[in-house]
């Protein structure tokens, strides 16, 4: 007895063109390639998940900026704060300054999925910068824009995650 309409397809697909036969070593073949293609896809996808991440200090003409993650390892597809310490050329924390942030994907010529900013003073030369968020992996740019008495600059940092 031969299946028809939906059931057919699905036979012939399953079992190739005898919808009486059960599965084969062709199908079987067909199945572990299947399974090889998921693990592999998952394993591409599971380093972007959770990256460790630590950066160097940016270095201008009027300020030296750190920052950190205080997501750590920084994964995908979660808010997350920074913290951000400013300091002169001479080392010195500079207070009061005033912080922006935009940047993005390069390659992809698209900015960030949020509109992150400082929200808090945790001390003298130290902000909190709340809303971070990264969708994908790749090569990322933050442009920090500074102004305070030293003077206005931007610092960019460049990562991959």
């Amino acid at each position: 007895m031969r299946p028809t309409c939906m059931t057919a397809r699905f036979w012939t697909t399953v079992a190739g063109s005898n919808p009486d036969r059960s599965l084969t070593t062709m199908n079987l073949q067909r199945l572990g390639l299947c399974c090889a293609a998921l693990l592999l896809a998952i394993g591409l996808a599971v380093p972007f998940a959770a990256i460790a991440q630590s950066f160097d200090a940016l270095q201008g003409k009027h300020y030296r900026l750190q920052v950190r993650s205080r997501l750590d390892p920084i994964a995908l597809n979660r808010l997350h704060a920074w913290e951000l310490e400013l300091r002169d050329r001479d080392g010195a924390p500079v207070p009061g300054a005033t912080i922006t942030v935009d940047g993005g994907m390069p390659a992809h010529d698209h900015g960030l999925p949020t509109a992150p900013r400082v929200t808090e003073i945790l001390g003298p030369g130290r902000y909190l910068l709340e809303g971070m968020r990264f969708q994908m992996g790749g090569e990322w740019a933050l442009h920090f824009r500074i102004v305070a008495a030293p003077g206005a600059e931007t610092l960019t940092l460049e990562f991959a995650l």
